[in-house]
């Protein structure tokens, strides 16, 4: 919860909520996961963490921004394995369709802006098809101009505080279950975390982005992880939380006073004249 600053949705009336509805610039909706990171971290990591994330840039910027916990789950099929218990996911499709009803409440409110400050991989590229359907649907079928966009909190963390804080991966990647995940939960629950059970990740070589192959997490990782969190530490998981959240304000600061160029006109509203008949 905020620890005294209110700046989750749910922890307003809705006498309160009336009154800073039009105060309001842009709503967070955190969007992360549950499923498995290994041996030693909680299977709550990824949503746990975003949800931080976004707790501590409304507590920045509030009543210009305020938190919506409105899904707990996200998309992750490939850490859906047996030898690893734990995970529980929703398809693509579902998980879109979710969203896609999250903003439109929020809508019915008033919103306009809406950004999901997301903590899984596997929600990456849903997030961004989510939102481009999100506008299709709302703005060129209704005509309601909704601003909806997505950032994962990682992207906002500078090269150079991946390479100051982090001993076993500097390059800023945040992997899986490794040195950065396991830090930043031993920041934000540490009760969810088990040090005394982190082990080295399995050596084996992984196909490498630009290439995508879908895959099944015990397919490269006999232990569900695929980074080394033996040197994690609540400092350096405090030290990357402070970097992301510095990074996401001044990005929805921009956000938010953005005015976007161009009549955004639809193809279908013309009216183009039918070819010419021919005898």
């Amino acid at each position: 919860m905020s620890n005294g600053k209110k700046v989750y949705w749910h922890e307003h009336t809705q006498s309160e909520l009336e009154n800073i509805l039009p105060q309001v610039g842009v709503v967070l909706v955190p969007t992360g996961s549950v499923e498995i990171h290994g041996p030693h971290l909680g299977v709550g990591n990824d949503i746990l963490s975003c949800t931080r994330v976004a707790e501590e840039v409304a507590k920045v910027i509030y009543p210009k921004a305020v938190v919506a916990n409105g899904l707990w789950l996200g998309v992750a099929p490939h850490n859906m394995t047996a030898p690893f218990p734990g995970t529980i996911t929703l398809s693509a499709q579902t998980y879109m369709l979710a969203l896609q009803e999250i903003v439109e409440s929020l809508l019915k409110h008033g919103v306009r802006r809406v950004v999901f400050i997301n903590g899984h991989g596997g929600n990456e590229a849903p997030n961004v098809t989510a939102c481009r359907e999100i506008r299709e649907q709302l703005y060129y079928k209704h005509g309601v101009d909704m601003q909806v966009g997505t950032f994962s909190y990682w992207d906002a963390i500078p090269t150079e505080v991946w390479s100051a804080v982090l001993e076993k991966n500097p390059k800023g990647r945040i992997a899986h279950g490794g040195e950065a995940e396991t830090s930043i939960l031993l920041a934000v629950a540490p009760q969810a975390v088990r040090m005394d059970l982190a082990e080295a990740p399995d050596p084996r070589p992984r196909v490498t982005p630009p290439f995508f192959r879908a895959w099944y997490q015990d397919e490269y990782s006999p232990r569900g992880h695929t980074d080394d969190a033996r040197v994690a530490s609540k400092e350096k998981g405090e030290k990357l939380i402070e970097a992301a959240v510095k990074g996401i304000v001044t990005a929805l600061e921009q956000f938010i006073t953005y005015k976007p160029v161009g009549t955004k006109t639809h193809p279908g509203t013309h009216q183009y004249p039918l070819p010419s008949s021919r005898s």
